[in-house]
């Protein structure tokens, strides 16, 4: 099963955070809201790739950083 095979939702990001997949960079995230697949979810994190990415788009973000909002059906 492709990425792209994945359910889609909406999420919202409630600030800045560090990639969790990249946690040594200094870069912090700002992404205000957007479609994105999820593809895994630990005790403290949520991992996505935005709708049209591959795995190597993934970011893993603090739960208390976002929200996951509705299922997209197409």
């Amino acid at each position: 099963m492709g990425v792209e095979d994945l359910d889609q939702f909406e999420v919202t990001f409630f600030g800045p955070f560090k990639n969790g997949m990249k946690w040594n960079s200094p870069e912090l995230l700002d992404p205000k809201k957007g479609l994105f697949h999820v593809v895994g979810i630990t005790k403290t994190s949520v991992h996505l790739i935005p709708v049209g990415g591959s795995q190597r788009d993934k970011i893993s973000v603090p739960k208390n950083k976002m929200k996951l909002g509705k299922r997209v059906v197409e």
